[in-house]
């Protein structure tokens, strides 16, 4: 299956040929009520769930089937379904855990409740979580310690001295300072260092002319670094 195939099934309501289908790199099932958002760790888990998929090339959660381990594969088929009812998959309730635990916030999120039954009551819950700009990757999970539980090993931090005081990253900063690190001003970057060791080369040998380009990109290079401080 593909991204596209499986919001296909979803816009045409063919809910039925989800059965039999196994999960893979854009799809996941859930039964009905597979998040405890009266816990740390449940949020926890719906948020390490959608931000894995918006780190990758997007793909869809649906709430309410069951499935089984697929044979010879770490995936797990879908059986029947397992539906849920609007109320329990309060569609707000998951945007704002979402909104609160991942950053940066993710672009076209769509969560949805779709009626199955017969009579309307049951349904599935829908977790759209569409391919991002990679410019943008990767998506942070805010809070992965809770009410002093630690949820998972994932746990780092960015720690900066500042005069006599220790300040941390806030998550904007280490986002920021993660882009940085992919941003076309460190390919730059890299350029003028490599100018700066053949400046220095030149430097050994006096009697010879300096590019004034070098010297320039010498200049900007101490520019950038000043204003980085």
């Amino acid at each position: 299956m593909s991204f596209d195939s499986v919001r296909q099934i979803l816009g045409d309501h063919a809910y039925d040929s989800l059965i039999g289908k196994s999960e893979d790199t854009w799809l996941e099932a859930k039964g009905n009520n597979p998040y405890d958002f009266n816990t740390p760790t449940g949020r926890y888990e719906l948020a390490k769930d959608v931000a894995a998929f918006a780190n990758n090339a997007g793909g869809v959660i649906i709430v309410g089937l069951t499935t089984v381990p697929a044979a010879g594969a770490q995936t797990g088929e879908i059986t029947a379904f397992d539906l849920c009812t609007s109320a329990s998959f309060t569609t707000h309730q998951y945007e704002s855990i979402i909104a609160e635990y991942i950053h940066p916030a993710i672009d076209g999120l769509d969560i949805s409740w779709h009626p199955v039954s017969e009579d309307g009551t049951a349904g599935l819950g829908v977790i759209v979580v569409p391919p991002q700009n990679p410019d943008r990757q990767y998506f942070l999970i805010a809070k992965v310690v809770e009410a002093g539980t630690k949820l998972k090993e994932i746990v780092f931090g960015v720690v900066r001295r500042n005069d006599a005081a220790n300040d941390s990253f806030t998550k904007d900063q280490l986002y920021r300072h993660m882009q940085d690190g992919k941003s076309t001003l460190a390919q730059k970057l890299d350029r003028m260092n490599e100018k700066l060791d053949a400046l220095m080369v030149n430097s050994q040998h006096p009697f010879e002319e300096i590019d004034p380009e070098l010297q320039y990109a010498a200049r900007a290079a101490e520019i950038l670094d000043e204003n980085q401080q």
